[in-house]
């Protein structure tokens, strides 16, 4: 019994050392990787949203300016025959052939005094593809014209107001 023990933990041993062998004998490969970097977005803003003149009245409105610069309302807000609007101009730079997307924040216009104005609902012309690695765009918007809104010159860099944002991501 004692012999058949110890024929039993030398074949164990040797069984053991065969393992040992076995993995001595892995091999390693490095891998290789590649990336390719394209040229960042920017966007830079040609000419500035202007909703032109225009009046409140007793109801809430809103001034309404497309892409051309052409301008229809709702409620009691009165475009005025002087002081016509004109949509936002844009350009954006990248890499030629990419896709993009463009999301919008709100903004308020202030007369400095505490009276505002939110501008938001923002439409645009935008292709969301880069030909040639760049691309000019126009903006719109809705202006929201408050009951008897105080006469005034509005604009998101008075004291009170805040610019409104685009952003340009690649799809």
């Amino acid at each position: 019994m004692k012999i058949f023990n110890l024929l039993t933990r030398l074949g164990l041993a040797a069984a053991l050392t065969t393992l040992t062998i076995t993995v001595a004998n892995a091999d390693t490969i490095d891998g290789t990787a590649i990336a390719t970097v394209i040229a960042p977005l920017s966007i830079v803003e040609d000419s500035t949203m202007n909703f032109g003149s225009l009046s409140g009245g007793p109801l809430l409105g809103t001034v309404i300016l497309n892409v051309s610069g052409g301008r229809t309302t709702t409620g009691d807000a009165q475009i005025l025959g002087a002081g016509a609007g004109s949509a936002a101009a844009f350009t954006i730079t990248g890499a030629s052939g990419q896709a993009y997307s463009l999301s919008y924040t709100a903004g308020t216009l202030s007369d400095g005094s505490g009276n505002t104005m939110a501008v938001d609902t923002f439409t645009d012309d935008a292709s969301g593809s880069l030909t040639g690695a760049t691309e000019s765009f126009a903006a719109g918007a809705t202006l929201h014209v408050g009951v008897d809104q105080t006469a005034g010159a509005y604009s998101t860099a008075a004291g009170g107001g805040s610019a409104y944002s685009i952003t340009v991501n690649y799809n």
